[in-house]
């Protein structure tokens, strides 16, 4: 999809080697510009660096699950303009993010509030404005451990990305747990420019139930096309 992402909207969230035409970009959206970092991540509450998972546990094995989005949140850089907190795609951002035990990860978030149509109906207007408010990327991702005992390193791969300039990238996810492991906040290495400020973007993803064993939802009313020949 070649459509642009709007001002209100903008986003500032072991195995074979992965394929990138570029530098791995340290962006967390589809409107971000990688620009060298020149000043270190906003110091985190003390609250939020205590360490309340179990190091024992690896991290590969933590991660997998189904993850829903609570806030999209882009911190400033001293240098920005606006010295506040700002939400790329409003504070009603919604999304998931799914890891699998195999090494695969897709993140789909959207800007709801669009008023509906079916499939198959909607003008060009109203597709383009479906296209503004989302934006998901699939592919490997990848968990690498680094020398010294630092953290493993993540890396999520755009192997399917509705922006087809994003098609093949490799992007660096930095990540950390609060809530005992049951959030996981993922950020980014180095400010990226959203609206012509450098910030520092940071997604919060809460862990979703298990639903292996849920029962399914009533079936929605399906809609009888006739074909040729029918009344």
């Amino acid at each position: 999809m070649t459509l642009a992402i709007p001002e209100s909207a903008r986003l500032t969230i072991p195995g074979q080697h992965s394929r990138s035409r570029s530098r791995p970009r340290a962006m967390l959206g589809p409107h971000t510009k990688h620009r060298p970092a020149k000043h270190p991540p906003p110091p985190m509450p003390v609250k939020e660096q205590t360490r309340d998972v179990s190091p024992s546990v690896p991290f590969r094995s933590r991660i997998v699950g189904a993850w829903r989005l609570e806030s999209y949140t882009a911190y400033p850089t001293p240098d920005c303009k606006i010295q506040r907190p700002t939400f790329p795609m409003t504070k009603s951002v919604t999304g998931m993010i799914l890891y699998t035990p195999d090494g695969y990860m897709s993140a789909q978030m959207l800007i709801p509030g669009q008023p509906k149509f079916k499939r198959g109906e909607g003008d060009e207007a109203q597709w383009a404005e479906a296209g503004k408010r989302y934006f998901g990327y699939s592919g490997p991702y990848y968990i690498t451990e680094e020398e010294n005992g630092k953290e493993e390193t993540l890396r999520h791969t755009f192997q399917v990305c509705n922006l087809p300039g994003w098609v093949g990238d490799v992007q660096i996810r930095t990540h950390r747990w609060e809530e005992g492991g049951e959030v996981l906040v993922l950020g980014s290495e180095e400010p990226t420019e959203i609206k012509g400020d450098k910030r520092f973007p940071e997604l919060k993803w809460r862990r979703m139930r298990d639903n292996s064993n849920a029962e399914p939802p009533p079936p929605i009313p399906q809609i009888h096309v006739h074909g040729p020949g029918e009344p």
